[in-house]
């Protein structure tokens, strides 16, 4: 029996994707240094672009967890270990058993680590004597407690934990070079995970938020989730590009590109509310401005996207039909 805080470990939500919580965990326990925004950009997490066809809140998370969370850490050189599952299965109190401990282990290390619970969110510690699992979610609401035999059941049916266990030194000028190769391919391939008819993902997103916008195909307040989650990770890139083009001016353009849609985004969000309240967007005006201001954003991504693949076309090109290999 044993009781462990990790005092100072804390999140903060800014595109409330996995890039939170991961960030919080490395950047406590010194496996990383970089910023969120660079972070970001060299596990590719602020470069995937999934919208559900409705604008549905869960949008920004819509993507494999295992195999995308895995290569963000891999991307970046930290080895990691995860799991995930069902919490209807028969199974379950077996893998939960072995979640805890593995939770429990990586606090131990002084490392923290990642679980699903609504959103991704951050082990802090633990207390074996009350059975308790300590957590911090990045509401602003400090330390909370979850009893182990919650661990892992949700809303939805679905449980999560990523721990994080070392660093490897890589290059980090290889590293930014991937990350604008696996750029190119997020934005123009959709995510085999996901049914076309459901979700579009890359420059098809844009398509399907206009038409969303257009046809009235859409919650107010779920699309206005998903939207602030993606103005904060194309502001994330945009500040990784700014420091990529510190290395290769030829970026440049794309640099500007990506702070256009930045921009772009950052409008939108403003525009969805008025004095901090969520409008219901009834104004037609309004509408055709929201759908006027993803156009701009479409344009500008594309246009990223073109300077990117002139920079990168010789490694592009050895891919062959599928750049989004390693």
């Amino acid at each position: 029996m044993g009781k462990m805080l990790l005092r100072g470990l804390h999140m903060t939500i800014d595109s409330r994707s996995y890039i939170d919580a991961m960030h919080a965990v490395l950047a406590y326990s010194g496996l990383t240094s970089y910023s969120k925004a660079v972070l970001s950009g060299m596990t590719v997490t602020g470069f995937r672009f999934v919208v559900n066809r409705r604008l549905t809140s869960e949008s920004a998370t819509a993507y494999n967890w295992m195999a995308e969370n895995f290569l963000a850490a891999d991307f970046v050189g930290v080895t990691a270990s995860q799991s995930a599952g069902f919490s209807f299965q028969p199974t379950f109190p077996l893998y939960q058993n072995q979640a805890l401990f593995d939770v429990k282990a990586s606090i131990d290390r002084g490392i923290g680590a990642v679980f699903w619970k609504e959103r991704f969110v951050i082990a802090t510690g633990y207390d074996d004597d009350e059975g308790m699992l300590y957590y911090d979610d990045g509401a602003g609401l400090g330390t909370q407690r979850i009893p182990y035999g919650e661990f892992g059941i949700n809303r939805s049916p679905y449980w999560y934990y990523q721990v994080f266990e070392g660093r490897i030194k890589l290059d980090p000028v290889e590293v930014y070079k991937e990350s604008l190769v696996q750029a190119v391919y997020k934005w123009e391939t959709h995510d085999i995970m996901l049914p076309e008819i459901e979700y579009a993902c890359g420059s098809e997103a844009y398509e399907a938020i206009k038409q969303a916008l257009i046809n009235h195909d859409f919650e107010p307040r779920q699309a206005y989730e998903t939207f602030r989650c993606y103005a904060a990770a194309k502001g994330d890139i945009s500040e990784y590009m700014d420091i990529l083009q510190s290395f290769w001016p030829e970026l440049g353009a794309a640099a500007e590109a990506y702070r256009e849609a930045a921009i772009s985004f950052h409008a939108v969000a403003e525009m969805m509310t008025e004095h901090g309240c969520l409008t219901e967007l009834t104004d037609e005006l309004r509408i055709q401005s929201l759908v006027h201001l993803f156009d701009g954003a479409q344009r500008a991504e594309q246009r990223a996207i073109d300077h990117i693949k002139t920079f990168m076309q010789e490694r592009i090109d050895n891919r062959f039909d599928n750049i989004g290999l390693r």
